[in-house]
């Protein structure tokens, strides 16, 4: 487990922030197919990444982890909020300043936005960012074109950004290679003549060519067996401190979560619940869906009982999500207020934020 001192956090400059996030899908209806209601995926979601952390993201199948990873690299195009990408801490501050004020339309906070603001990013300047921000897919047989030579899948990043051609490219693609633990004899291979985990290794070199900041890992290890799970898990760890990498790890397995991470949020219908160090969360979980989350991992021990928390009924649908807090209809928990009202993400302390009514 990866453990990260408050002290350090605070010293910690931070590389990307997101805040009041969205991200709907519409749902189209009728002979005239209008859009009747929307897929509310990721619904204000806000938080900040650290340079050099690994941020960890977990959450149950639908949740919105793959969309906000997405979202946050413009894959997909945010409904709203904004996406804050290394901006200089003077100017994150004026924004701040500006978007708490009366003001907010002021022509100051549009100039400010419109040259930092990843969300609305468009063209040359979405093109360049693109080169800083980069994802490793979970199934690379899916994400590989099948018909492309390994020298051509992971040189087209750079043919495409105008960053090398030719012999350049190729010298690149070489250096990349070797760093993900493959060699120059891999070239003129195609996809299918490598095994899951070397599959994998050619979607990281393919993410890396650009020579990245920031690296969204969408269940890198979940297609691959133990072993070599754990060669990749060392592989990201050796990456990220040689190449001062920061990456969002979305993952359904809380135990590989917990080996790399420093800092996890957990997801629940689209918003995030609880944040927290690795360590202090898989502890002591204080919202009730955190709880019954972490109270699923199984321990390698058939002599021991743990004890279960059981949510009862069925998930509700993204589209018409209950009103107030959105685990009220499942939660043991529940109060006469969470039906009511929509609890906000506090910080009770040490940088352990938490979304529900019991510590409002």
């Amino acid at each position: 487990m990866l453990s990260i001192s408050i002290k350090k956090v605070i010293e910690m400059s931070v590389l990307l922030e997101v805040k009041k996030l969205k991200k709907y899908y519409p749902v189209l209806g009728g002979v005239l197919k209008r859009k009747v209601a929307e897929v509310k995926a990721v619904d204000e979601v806000s938080l900040s990444m650290f340079k050099g952390e690994c941020f960890g993201l977990v959450g149950e199948s639908g949740c919105g982890k793959t969309t906000l990873g997405k979202t946050i690299i413009r894959l997909l195009e945010p409904t709203a909020g904004s996406i804050y990408f290394d901006v200089p801490k003077d100017v994150k501050e004026e924004i701040n300043k500006l978007e708490n004020s009366a003001d907010r339309d002021s022509s100051r906070l549009k100039e400010l936005r419109k040259k930092y603001d990843l969300a609305i990013y468009k063209g040359i300047m979405l093109k360049i960012m693109r080169r800083k921000m980069q994802i490793v897919y979970q199934d690379p047989t899916t994400s590989l074109d099948p018909r492309m030579l390994v020298k051509d899948i992971i040189s087209e990043p750079l043919v495409v950004q105008g960053l090398a051609k030719g012999q350049g490219a190729r010298s690149r693609v070489v250096e990349i290679l070797s760093k993900v633990g493959l060699t120059e004899k891999h070239l003129y291979r195609y996809p299918h003549e490598f095994s899951g985990g070397q599959r994998q290794r050619i979607a990281v070199a393919r993410a890396l060519v650009t020579n990245p900041e920031f690296v969204v890992l969408d269940e890198p290890t979940s297609s691959v067996d133990v072993s070599m799970r754990a060669q990749l898990l060392n592989l990201f760890q050796d990456l990220q401190k040689d190449l001062n990498l920061t990456y969002l790890f979305v993952s359904h397995d809380l135990s590989v979560v917990e080996c790399i991470s420093h800092r996890v949020a957990v997801m629940y219908l689209g918003k995030i619940v609880e944040l927290a160090q690795t360590e202090e969360l898989y502890k002591n979980p204080l919202h009730p869906y955190a709880q019954a989350l972490f109270a699923s991992i199984p321990i390698p021990d058939p002599t021991v009982k743990k004890r279960r928390i059981v949510l009862t009924g069925e998930v509700p649908s993204p589209v018409n999500p209950p009103s107030g807090c959105r685990l009220h209809t499942r939660c043991p928990k529940v109060m006469e207020i969470c039906a009511k009202e929509e609890p906000e993400l506090k910080d009770i302390g040490n940088g352990h934020l938490v979304a529900c009514h019991l510590f409002q």
